[in-house]
C-alpha cells in the first residue's frame, strides 16, 4: 500500500514538473480523431481500454470462493485458483445515431469484456476462472469548443446506464445495474476520467452483493499522463471503504500496439473478489485508445542518427611539374 500511494505522489510530481502542452491543440486533434472515428454508423471503436496480459501475479488468491467448483472433480487436488495466471479485456464502443432527437448528444452502444484465465493451471485444464460482462449504452457530448470546469478544460461528458455480471449461477453469481455519468477534462498535459454512478436498487432476495458500494465506490476517477512515447494512468473508486488504486503504464511497441504493465492493490477489481483484497502485477500488450493516440501523435518522435555515408573516393591527381626553387621544401 505505501508503495502504491508512493508511485501516486511521484507520478502527479513529476506531471507537475513537466513542461505544459498546448491544452486547446490537443485537445483539438482528439476531437477531430473522434469525430472521424464515429462518423460511420454500426462501427467498432476503442471504449475503456483492449490489453492482454500473459503473465499475472497475484500474491492474495481466494481459493475457498471455488469450493463448490472443487467438489465438482474431487480427484484434482490441486488449487484451483493459483497465483499465476494471464488476464484480457476486450472492450468497444459502437456510433448508433448522432445528434439524437435534434440535441448535440450521439447515442451509443458499449460492450468491455474482462477475464481471468488460469492458463498455467494444467490439472484443472486451464479454465476461465472468471469472466465480467458489462453492457452499456449512453448519450455522449463531445464539445465543439473547450469549456472550463472546476479550474480543468471540460471536453464532453457521458450519461447512461450500465449492467455488469459475472454470469455465474447461484454463489458464484455477482450482478449490479447502475445509472452513471462521466465526464473527460484536461489540463496542464493531464487527461482525467471522472466517474459518478447510482446503483439501480432491486429486490434484497435477488441482491447477490449487497454491500458493493463500500468496495467499487460510487464512481471513480482515472488520470492519465504521457511523457513523450510513454504514458501513465492512476485509477481508484471515489468513495469507496477501501484505498484500491490501479498503476498502469504503456509504451508504444509497433503500429498501435503497446507494451503495457499493470500493478493494482485493494478491492474490486473483479465481480467475483469485489470484497476480497487482491495485489496484482501483470505485463503484456495493450491496444492504443482515442487518447493515447492523440497524444502519442502530439508527441513526435525524434528520429535515429542517419548513418554517415562513406567519405568518397579521391579524385585522381594530375602528375606534379617538376619543382622550382620557389616551391621547394627546403626554401633555399
Amino acid at each position: 500500500m505505501k508503495f502504491t500511494m508512493l508511485c501516486c505522489c511521484l507520478f502527479l510530481q513529476l506531471g507537475l514538473s513537466a513542461h505544459a502542452q498546448d491544452g486547446l491543440s490537443r485537445y483539438e486533434k482528439q476531437r477531430e480523431n473522434y469525430r472521424k472515428m464515429v462518423n460511420t454508423k454500426y462501427v467498432l471503436l476503442p471504449h475503456m481500454g483492449t490489453f492482454f496480459l500473459p503473465y499475472v501475479h497475484n500474491s492474495l488468491t481466494h481459493e475457498d470462493i471455488y469450493g463448490g467448483v472443487k467438489g465438482t472433480n474431487p480427484d484434482v487436488k490441486d488449487n484451483y485458483y493459483k497465483n499465476n495466471e494471464a488476464e484480457l479485456q476486450v472492450s468497444f464502443l459502437i456510433p448508433i445515431e448522432k445528434e439524437i432527437l435534434g440535441s448535440k448528444l450521439d447515442l451509443n452502444l458499449a460492450y468491455t469484456h474482462h477475464a481471468w484465465w488460469q492458463l498455467y493451471n494444467k490439472d484443472w485444464s486451464r479454465p476461465f476462472r472468471e469472466a465480467n460482462y458489462m453492457p452499456e449504452i449512453f448519450a455522449r457530448q463531445i464539445l465543439p469548443k473547450i469549456g472550463s470546469f472546476a479550474g480543468f478544460d471540460f471536453m464532453g461528458f457521458d450519461v447512461g446506464i450500465s449492467h455488469q455480471s459475472n454470469g455465474q449461477n447461484q454463489l458464484l453469481s455477482r450482478s449490479w445495474n447502475r445509472a452513471f455519468g462521466r465526464t473527460y477534462l484536461q489540463n496542464n498535459g493531464y487527461l482525467v476520467f471522472l466517474s459518478a454512478w447510482y446503483r439501480l436498487p432491486e429486490p434484497k432476495k435477488d441482491d447477490d452483493n449487497p454491500a458493493i458500494t463500500n468496495y467499487m465506490g460510487v464512481g471513480s476517477i482515472d488520470v492519465q499522463k504521457s511523457f513523450g512515447r510513454h504514458a501513465i494512468s492512476v485509477s481508484a473508486p471515489l468513495f469507496s471503504h477501501h484505498f484500491s488504486p490501479e498503476i498502469k503504464y504503456s509504451f508504444p511497441w509497433k503500429d498501435r500496439l503497446r507494451w503495457y504493465a499493470s500493478v493494482q492493490f485493494g478491492y474490486g477489481h473483479s465481480m467475483i473478489e469485489y470484497n476480497r483484497p487482491t495485489e496484482r502485477y501483470g505485463f503484456g500488450l495493450s491496444i492504443d485508445s482515442i487518447f493515447t493516440q492523440s497524444q502519442a501523435d502530439a508527441a513526435p518522435i525524434k528520429p535515429l542518427p542517419a548513418t554517415p555515408s562513406p567519405a568518397p573516393a579521391p579524385e585522381p591527381q594530375a602528375e606534379p611539374s617538376p619543382a622550382t626553387e620557389s616551391d621547394s621544401p627546403s626554401g633555399h
